[in-house]
């Protein structure tokens, strides 16, 4: 599966979701099945795309970024996937970032909540998690704008895997 892009857009700083947006897009809305049948007709690179944008789209702001790694982490179980896509991108400071994430996460089961509970309203009663997560969105904000530029450089020395250009009209 490969994306269709203008010649225009190799340079864009979005090249790596242009990529992969085709694919979530088609399946925005469909059951787990079906995202995860889309997921297996990718190459490896476009695996680690698809996972990391079906996460990264998601975390606009703090509380979204909160849940849905939480979301990621317990219901998803994705987690382990989105952490390899990074390993595949060599981005370290990104898998630091996704682990320190997993902990805080973990920490909050451990606290007595279950995963299920886990909602973004416990930013709101529980200032030493605001300030955590604070932090580590924080980080986890840089660590990604430098990880789109690495996918996005990947994607450039990848086209072949990735892409098919649209011939000037």
């Amino acid at each position: 599966m490969k994306a269709e892009i203008r010649k225009e857009d190799l340079d864009s700083q979005k090249l790596s979701w242009l990529c992969i947006e085709p694919m979530l897009l088609s399946v925005r809305g469909q059951s787990m099945e079906a995202k995860k049948e889309v997921y297996m007709r990718l190459n490896e690179g476009q695996q680690a795309l698809y996972l990391f944008y079906s996460y990264h789209n998601h975390t606009i702001s703090l509380a979204e970024f909160y849940w849905f790694s939480a979301y990621n982490i317990i219901d998803l179980r994705s987690w382990s996937g989105i952490r390899k896509g990074m390993q595949f991108f060599d981005l370290n400071e990104m898998i630091d970032v996704l682990d320190e994430i997993e902990a805080l996460i973990t920490d909050v089961k451990k606290s007595g909540e279950t995963w299920h509970e886990v909602s973004p309203t416990d930013l709101e009663h529980n200032p030493q998690l605001l300030q955590q997560t604070e932090h580590l969105y924080a980080a986890y904000r840089q660590a990604s704008q430098q990880g789109i530029i690495t996918m996005n450089e990947w994607v450039r020395q990848h086209q072949d895997l990735v892409l098919e250009v649209k011939a000037e009209a």
